[in-house]
């Protein structure tokens, strides 16, 4: 027996309804749909969102829907699925976590970042926020977080755990699994043993970890070991894995830190941009894509943090920051030692394009992240002009927003529920006023925001981001 399209139509509504209390059904009619499988635009769609979920979405001339929904006449928009940040840290380091929640959030969500990855924050109050967000208390991106990093050196922090020996690493990974964190970050170690029990004791626990590489480890070596992501490329060494004479440069990398000497270090990326070798290339790619490893290369921030001259003293964005961290920001411009590190990271940055250009081509996925909160790397914005950065790597439009939407689901293990826009996913969106394939910087263009089924009209955003504004004013200085 055949069932009318309408009948199966009011089913999906019944059913998606019954899960989410209610059956107002929100409508976007006439739109083009850009959904992150790869599929090109598909121009006058519709899409019905009940609940928190996509209800039904295809061709406008075949999706029905009932005369009592909430409908929004979407032609010439575009509709692409919420962005993923998947490098930021909002509860702890250079951000108190009242700011965070009263401004940060507001403002990532304002940017059409629907989920976030913070990569080492205060876990107590990164789960407490996750738990109220998903319980509908208030409504921000969904969080994934790794609590504390792992570091070979310094004093506890609720951002920061250090560990002095392999036992003690072990250790740490169970605490913090214990605790309730998403997976492990580590950002230094004290020793080559030490990485790799965190590694074993990650996979005993079978939680993932992510992070740096330490000076001591390849990249080839840490993929070997488990870990899913490799963060950034200046910090960690990761040149080095491309060059002829990597194990000499490790070696004398591991010896400048020890002593601190900054200018050893830039000699030594120096010498590994000029010894970048084709064939150690290859054989890296290969065993990164056997064990399924990612890399998040988060240039925005250095070309951003590395151009001190073009910061903008009088940027909108700083309305979001508080006073006391405006002013310093401000003054850092014209700080001779800032002047001195910029032109070393605007160096490195030439080579952070290269890398990434090649990583793509090598076929290795990429995660879109900011690492926001370095001097006028805003929240929010950073994302945007992170996608603008992949671009210039190499990437198409689309395969930038795929890197930031279905790419982030993917590493999540979340593609079932989200990443896309297709029936049955979370309603997490963005509604844009003009076509982002012909030009990243449309992204920005953004005149609404569906987090988990919410509707968030311009109007709606621009009122979110006035009472942020308010509340960094109110940011009392630090003692």
């Amino acid at each position: 027996m055949k069932v009318s399209a309408r009948l199966l139509f009011l089913f999906l509504i019944s059913s998606f309804a019954s899960r989410a209390g209610s059956s107002e059904a929100l409508v976007l009619q006439h739109v083009t749909v850009i959904d992150g499988t790869g599929r090109a635009p598909q121009p006058d769609q519709t899409v019905v969102i009940v609940g928190s979920r996509i209800a039904a979405s295809g061709p406008a001339r075949r999706v029905k829907f009932d005369k009592s929904a909430n409908v929004i006449d979407a032609h010439g928009k575009f509709l692409i699925p919420g962005l993923w940040d998947m490098h930021v840290h909002l509860a702890g380091v250079s951000a108190d976590p009242a700011w965070s929640k009263d401004v940060l959030l507001p403002l990532l969500l304002a940017n059409g970042i629907t989920g976030v990855r913070d990569m080492g924050g205060d876990l107590d109050v990164l789960l407490s926020w996750k738990h109220d967000i998903e319980s509908g208390k208030f409504l921000a991106p969904y969080i994934i977080a790794s609590g504390p990093w792992l570091a070979g050196s310094g004093r506890k922090t609720p951002e920061q755990y250090p560990v002095a020996n392999a036992e003690e690493a072990r250790a740490a990974v169970r605490d913090l699994k214990q605790r309730g964190a998403d997976f492990i970050k580590v950002i230094s170690m004290p020793s080559r043993e030490a990485f790799f029990a965190v590694a074993e004791e990650a996979r005993k626990q079978n939680i993932s970890f992510v992070g740096h590489l330490p000076f001591e480890i390849g990249a080839a070596e840490a993929s070997n070991a488990g870990m899913r992501s490799i963060e950034h490329f200046l910090y960690s060494g990761f040149a080095l894995s491309f060059s002829s004479k990597e194990e000499e440069l490790r070696k004398r990398l591991v010896e400048a830190e020890r002593k601190g000497d900054s200018a050893a270090w830039e000699a030594i990326a120096h010498e590994a941009d000029l010894t970048y070798s084709t064939e150690r290339a290859a054989t890296l790619f290969q065993t990164l894509k056997k064990n399924g490893a990612w890399v998040t290369p988060t240039i925005a921030s250095l070309d951003i943090t590395s151009h001190p001259e073009a910061w903008k003293l009088d940027d909108l964005n700083l309305d979001f920051v508080p006073p006391a961290l405006a002013k310093e920001w401000r003054s850092s411009s014209n700080d001779d030692r800032m002047k001195k590190r910029a032109a070393w990271l605007g160096r490195q940055a030439v080579n952070d394009w290269k890398l990434a250009r090649e990583l793509h081509r090598g076929g290795i996925p990429l995660l879109v992240g900011s690492d926001s909160l370095d001097p006028f790397v805003f929240p929010g914005d950073s994302l945007h002009r992170e996608l603008a950065e992949f671009v210039q790597a190499g990437f198409t439009p689309l395969e930038a927003i795929q890197a930031a939407t279905r790419g982030a689901a993917q590493f999540l293990g979340r593609e079932k529920d989200c990443g896309t826009v297709e029936t049955g996913k979370t309603a997490d969106l963005v509604l844009l006023g003009a076509n982002p394939l012909e030009n990243i910087a449309n992204t920005r263009k953004i005149l609404a925001v569906i987090r988990n089924g919410n509707y968030l009209d311009r109007a709606a955003l621009d009122a979110m981001l006035a009472k942020a504004k308010t509340a960094a004013a109110a940011v009392p200085p630090e003692k």
